[in-house]
This record gives C-alpha cells, sequence and structure tokens, in this order.
C-alpha cells in the first residue's frame, strides 16, 4: 500500500484548517413574489451579511439617507441613490429570484431572505455568473418615532 505523499497530506491539513466559506442565500422565500417591483418599494439601508465568523464594517448606505426604490410599473424599479443619481432597472423573475437589469453594465439578483431584508448579487458581464460569495444585504428603513410625554 502506497502512503500519501507528504505534500497531499500537508494540503489535507490546510484545507482542514480553513474556515467553511459562507453560503448566502440563493433562492428566495416562498412569501413574496419574484419579478415584481412592489416588495421593493420603500427605503433601504445597505450593508453586509452578518453571521458567525464575519466582520461587519459600517453599512454602505444608512437609513439617514438611504437608497429609495419605487415601482415604475409593475415589473420596473426606480433606484435612487443617496447622491441622488437615478436608474430604472427592469425585472423579472427566474429561479426563486429576481433580476434587476440596468440600462447598461452589470445586472443584480435579488433574493429575499425576509419582507425587510434581501441579499443582492452582481453578475459579471464577461460570463453571467453571480458573483454568490460576495452579496450586499438591503434592510427596510422605518420612519423613526419620537415619543414625548404629557404631563
Amino acid at each position: 500500500m502506497q502512503r500519501p505523499s507528504f505534500f497531499a497530506v500537508l494540503l489535507f491539513c490546510l484545507a482542514a484548517s480553513l474556515p467553511a466559506q459562507a453560503q448566502f442565500p440563493r433562492e428566495g422565500i416562498v412569501e413574496i413574489p419574484n419579478g415584481v417591483s412592489a416588495p421593493f418599494a420603500g427605503s433601504w439601508a445597505v450593508g453586509f451579511p452578518e453571521g458567525e465568523g464575519m466582520i461587519n464594517g459600517e453599512p454602505l448606505v444608512s437609513c439617514d439617507q438611504p437608497v429609495r426604490l419605487q415601482p415604475a410599473g409593475e415589473h420596473a424599479l426606480s433606484y435612487l441613490a443617496p447622491n441622488g443619481s437615478e436608474i430604472l432597472l427592469e425585472l423579472t423573475a427566474f429561479s426563486g429570484r429576481t433580476t434587476w437589469f440596468p440600462p447598461a453594465g452589470e445586472s443584480i439578483i435579488a433574493v429575499w431572505t425576509s419582507p425587510d431584508e434581501f441579499f443582492s448579487y452582481s453578475v459579471t458581464l464577461t460570463n453571467g455568473r453571480a458573483r454568490w460569495d460576495n452579496p450586499h444585504v438591503y434592510r427596510r428603513c422605518y420612519p423613526s418615532v419620537t415619543i414625548t410625554s404629557v404631563s
């Protein structure tokens, strides 16, 4: 019986010591319809996935100056960035998720995880593959409520 080489053992040990790569959602929850604009309507903070072993800094966009998404028809969405830039996106449903198609550039895949959160993955222009290992997370912003006491 042949013994494994030193390099085979070393590679096995290195692979075993690596943290498991996080698996982010690729298919949305069934309660939210895909390919339609209505569920996206609102103001959104944009950040990163949260979980064990993940390092999260400040969000890319906060609720103080959110991204605003507004329906522009049943299958179209107006995306208004905090800097005032606006783009119109066409929406389609595919494999339990929604794809956003801008007039030019990379498309985005949106995967709902709750009514108030979805993951977004950019799709490379060169090969059409989603960047499943590098999502952004959109979290719905709600108006803050100020409570005052009445004497």
